[in-house]
């Protein structure tokens, strides 16, 4: 009977959770807007990654569409020029990282490692007008 109560347990196959982890390549959107100035700002790009402990960098790639009351105009952050992540930190379910005009700060949904949902802000100065752009931003592997 022993003999088969460890084939009975040993089919249970691994109940222990997957690992969160950083790397690979990640599809981001986001919908951020200027209080200040009106400005809204769309985004589809990527992230890929590299974990090392805790911490983790990489690139990054989007494109998207600023309207400026109501012109459109393409803006640093539709700009599809590839950009460098850093600063990555992964704290339990917690993520924290930059880019050159953007902070994004987001957690891994309960029971999944494939997405994520967080803010972003960004800031920057065009034609000498500062832009505070901020809201919401989501990533899934």
């Amino acid at each position: 009977m022993l003999g088969l109560m460890g084939f009975v347990v040993g089919c249970g196959g691994n109940t222990e959770p997957e690992a969160l982890t950083m790397t690979g390549t990640w599809r981001q959107s986001g919908d951020l807007r200027d209080q200040t100035n009106g400005d809204s700002h769309i985004h589809l790009g990527t992230f890929t990654l590299t974990q090392s402990g805790a911490g983790f960098s990489g690139t990054g790639q989007q494109s998207g569409v600023c309207s400026a009351h109501a012109v459109q105009y393409t803006g640093p952050l539709a700009d599809p020029t590839p950009f460098a992540v850093t600063n990555g930190v992964l704290s339990g379910r917690k993520v924290t990282f930059e880019r050159d005009i953007c902070r994004y700060q987001g957690t891994f949904e309960a029971g999944r490692n494939n997405r994520i949902t967080g803010t972003a802000t960004c800031t920057y100065v065009r034609n000498g007008t500062t832009y505070n752009f901020s809201g919401q931003w989501q990533a899934d592997k």
